[in-house]
């Protein structure tokens, strides 16, 4: 007692996932027990000198001896048990900042019962749900959650987190390798290519496979394209990349 134990609690349907039980450290064959939540009593089995916890608030116990003298003790001292839980994703769980640059943002989006630390890439742990300066490619993040100290609750692991960028080249020769050329970590978007004339060749969606280096079914050339891509912020991203043959 007088230390903070914690239960995990859904953070969407407000149920317990995880009790936890208390003990009252008195195990005198004979002795009954009375358990209080907040003052009330909440006694289920009088004989059981533990009590399952599946709400948060001050526990306390008072424990009847055996006959013939049936001695009452005082009240315990509380046993602090507080609410927390698993994080919970909001949307997708994160977003990316200053796309196309060198140096892009990710913004961890949770929401819970509990406190939190962030981890990116097996990474240390840190109390900022920001994390700067990620290199372009797929990453993945982990929030645990550090309640009253604990690891009580299960961490969230969040995976495919992508930063946005493109490859400089890619080399459509059958290889299997670099086949395509897409926006990475774009969802949503429509991209236009053009040759270095600025003839439109492709229109692709970030979606999609990307483009395979061919024009109405025949290959293009190895050279340098453009494309063109409004954000949804507004921003127009323009950039050049090669086709390598």
């Amino acid at each position: 007692p007088g230390d903070d134990h914690t239960i995990c609690v859904d953070f969407k349907t407000g149920q317990t996932v995880k009790g936890l039980t208390l003990n009252s450290g008195i195990t005198t064959a004979g002795n009954t027990y009375k358990w209080f939540l907040d003052g009330v009593e909440v006694t289920i089995d009088p004989s059981a000198s533990t009590y399952e916890a599946v709400e948060a608030g001050n526990y306390t116990v008072e424990v009847t001896g055996p006959a013939p003298n049936f001695c009452v003790s005082g009240v315990s001292a509380a046993f602090n048990v507080i609410q927390s839980g698993t994080a919970v994703k909001i949307g997708e769980g994160y977003v990316v900042s200053n796309a196309f640059s060198d140096s892009q943002t990710i913004t961890v989006l949770v929401e819970g019962y509990g406190q939190y630390q962030y981890s990116l890439d097996g990474g240390p742990w840190q109390n900022s749900n920001v994390f700067t300066n990620v290199s372009l490619g797929v990453h993945e993040v982990v929030v645990r959650d550090v309640q009253s100290g604990q690891f009580s609750c299960d961490s969230l692991t969040i995976s495919n987190v992508s930063t946005i960028g493109y490859p400089h080249f890619f080399s459509p020769n059958g290889d299997t390798e670099h086949e395509t050329w897409n926006v990475i970590g774009l969802k949503d978007h429509t991209i236009f290519i053009f040759d270095r004339y600025g003839k439109l060749v492709k229109q692709i969606s970030s979606d999609g496979k990307g483009w395979d280096g061919s024009y109405n079914g025949k290959p293009l050339p190895a050279t340098d394209y453009w494309f063109t891509l409004a954000l949804k912020e507004g921003r127009i991203i323009k950039g050049h990349f090669s086709l390598l043959r």
